[in-house]
């Protein structure tokens, strides 16, 4: 069910702080402005890799850099695992659906849910 993770919101405040700085910034310089623990805001970073909405550079004058630059909140959640669900009906999984009678009106909440995250931008 939905409550944004302490890794959702470092995502979605390490996001904003690339949209607002371009190019290469270190984790650690990051983690510093952001008053956020380098190793949960590096982990946090990782993910958003993996994922491909940032880039990490490697070396003396390394650090992470904002890839993709058109990104919903929908896509900086979904990258680092949060649960985007707004009830444990939202996607068919729960095993009462066909008599509790709201599973439809959840259904609706959800994809409504969903659709303003993939148009919310930083």
């Amino acid at each position: 069910m939905l409550k944004i993770s302490s890794s959702g919101e470092y995502a979605l405040l390490l996001v904003k702080h690339l949209i607002h700085n371009p190019g290469t910034h270190t984790i650690n310089a990051i983690s510093e402005k952001l008053g956020i623990k380098e190793p949960f805001l590096r982990k946090t970073a990782n993910k958003l890799e993996k994922t491909g909405i940032i880039i990490s550079h490697k070396g003396r004058y390394g650090g992470v850099e904002l890839v993709k630059k058109d990104i919903s909140v929908y896509d900086i959640l979904s990258a680092v695992g949060e649960d985007l669900s707004i009830a444990v009906c939202s996607h068919g999984t729960c095993s009462s659906s066909e008599t509790c009678g709201i599973t439809p009106t959840i259904a609706n909440i959800q994809r409504g849910f969903d659709t303003i995250l993939k148009i919310t931008r930083l």
